[in-house]
């Protein structure tokens, strides 16, 4: 996938927010405290929920399974130019439009003796791509989850695979108990940079010199000002909004970079979602779609301006296991 880096202009206007906010990197202004029951950080008047449970999904399509949804229409599967950051691509796309693209998932066999989905790293099993998210139901039964909707209190296990849209809008206290439901954890901030920079500790998965496009890290437009057509600061408090992930040439199914990937085969550790770790002050490393460069360079990148309980489209995770 090809990205134009972003104009100095554009950098700046998006990195902007209102008095009273931190703003840590491109995506992520936040309020200066709120909690899980009260939309962590996020601040969003559209739910005002943080961590609530969502289930307004559109579809029910699986990939693996069963065939894909044909029921939208025409003007839902039309976007416009994803590089005109003043018109938003995806009119048709609102608070309920929440697809289940991944389905159920099978998660391919692990590696080196890990569990399903996983590769080991030194004395450890690690994701081998970005988590996606399927319900666990009443029944112990497992049922499909959009990526793109917050799992609030809703029961939830981890899985990881190739072409999957990897689950955003979550925060680390909910993408720690997926990864536990799925007998898992998180993964400790030395895993995930073991894993990121190699044996060697790399700058970025593949070595200490950066190569543009490899990796999905720079998208031309921010998300929410291209989807909102403005840079006005109420567009802050709506980063929990379920189109952001869903705009061209944004979120990138895991895997479909095939170059962004570590010596040991872990994939998108560098951009497409932050990927949540253990830390129990808070920590999300790796940057996004957007950026991979303003809090450290490709594996470096770290940010730690929000807490635990914090969540918006750009937020993300994967497993690790012993």
């Amino acid at each position: 996938m090809i990205r134009r880096a972003l104009s100095l202009s554009c950098l700046l206007l998006a990195c902007t927010a209102p008095a009273g906010r931190s703003t840590d990197e491109l995506g992520s202004a936040s309020e200066s405290s709120g909690s899980e029951s009260s939309g962590g950080e996020s601040s969003s008047s559209e739910s005002s929920s943080g961590d609530t449970t969502d289930t307004s999904t559109t579809d029910t399509s699986t990939t693996d399974t069963s065939t894909t949804d044909t029921s939208s229409s025409e003007s839902e599967s039309t976007t416009g130019d994803p590089d005109d950051c003043a018109t938003n691509p995806i009119p048709w796309c609102t608070a309920d439009t929440k697809p289940t693209p991944n389905g159920v998932p099978e998660e391919p066999p692990g590696l080196g003796g890990c569990p399903p989905g996983m590769a080991r790293v030194d004395g450890f099993c690690i994701d081998r791509w970005e988590a996606a998210l399927v319900e666990i139901l009443p029944n112990d039964a497992l049922g499909p989850w959009s990526p793109y909707a917050s799992p609030g209190d809703a029961a939830m296990r981890a899985v990881s695979g190739p072409g999957l849209v990897p689950q955003g809008y979550i925060s680390q206290v909910r993408a720690s108990a997926a990864c536990q439901n799925a007998g898992k954890r998180l993964c400790s901030d030395v895993e995930w940079l073991r894993a990121c920079q190699g044996a060697s500790g790399n700058v970025y998965p593949w070595g200490d010199g950066p190569m543009p496009g490899v990796c999905n890290d720079a998208r031309t437009c921010h998300p929410a000002i291209q989807y909102f057509e403005t840079a006005a600061d109420w567009i802050w408090s709506e980063l929990d909004h379920p189109c952001l992930d869903q705009l061209p040439e944004g979120l990138d199914a895991t895997g479909s970079n095939a170059g962004c990937v570590s010596e040991d085969g872990i994939y998108d550790m560098m951009g497409n979602l932050h990927e949540w770790t253990a830390d129990p002050e808070g920590t999300f490393r790796g940057g996004f779609f957007v950026d991979t460069v303003v809090n450290g360079p490709g594996c470096t990148y770290r940010t730690t301006a929000h807490t635990v309980t914090y969540w918006d489209y750009s937020t993300g995770f994967r497993c690790c296991a012993d």
